[in-house]
């Protein structure tokens, strides 16, 4: 059964969410695992406005956070 929980990368442009990004739920990838290990950035130097949000089967996002923008690369290479 394919689970459809996933995580989007995104970056915040004034008050435009531009996605560069997701990862999905799979055999080989448990996106709820990378969610919690990936470190929270504070909004200041480190984030520069790239943020996860992960959401839910139902398609609901659940929570985001900011992120640097080594963490956001990281996301986008697996």
């Amino acid at each position: 059964m394919f689970n459809q929980s996933k995580i989007l990368v995104w970056y915040k442009v004034a008050s435009q969410k531009v996605v560069l990004g997701e990862a999905l739920n799979g055999d080989d990838c448990d996106v709820v695992s990378r969610w919690l290990h990936a470190p929270c950035e504070d909004n200041g130097m480190h984030s520069q406005g790239y943020r996860l949000s992960l959401f839910d089967t139902d398609g609901r996002e659940v929570a985001d956070k900011p992120v640097s923008v080594l963490t956001a690369d990281s996301f986008l290479q697996q």
